[in-house]
């Protein structure tokens, strides 16, 4: 596996990526109306596993907001994203991790 640090990945490639899903996740983003209306907020931390042909392998949880309904959004999203976003194909032939993170706050929009 590759990651962030490594060398064998380009950092720069891995980025491209990183913004790719984070664009696309903004179409599956959603905030559980339960959570909102609660007042609950946090940071979710997270691990996504690429395989060798461009798939989401999995995704885990490094990081808990506090809130498993926040935590549970956040991994859906991010794993969906990952289905909808294509792996450049430089980034192909080689497994590799990201980690993302995302920020729930009741007051951003809905």
């Amino acid at each position: 596996l590759c990651d962030w640090s490594s060398d064998v990945c380009s950092s720069d490639l891995l980025r491209q990526y990183h913004l790719a899903l984070g664009r696309k996740a903004q179409q599956f983003r959603r905030y559980p109306e339960e959570a909102r209306a609660a007042g609950s907020r946090g940071r979710v931390t997270m691990r996504l596993v690429v395989s060798e042909t461009g798939s989401p392998l999995g995704i885990s949880l490094l990081g808990s907001s506090g809130f498993p309904v926040l935590d549970r959004a956040a991994l859906e999203m991010m794993l969906l994203s990952a289905s909808h976003t294509e792996v450049p194909e430089s980034l192909r032939g080689r497994s590799f991790n990201i980690d993302l993170a995302i920020d729930y706050n009741p007051d951003d929009a809905p």
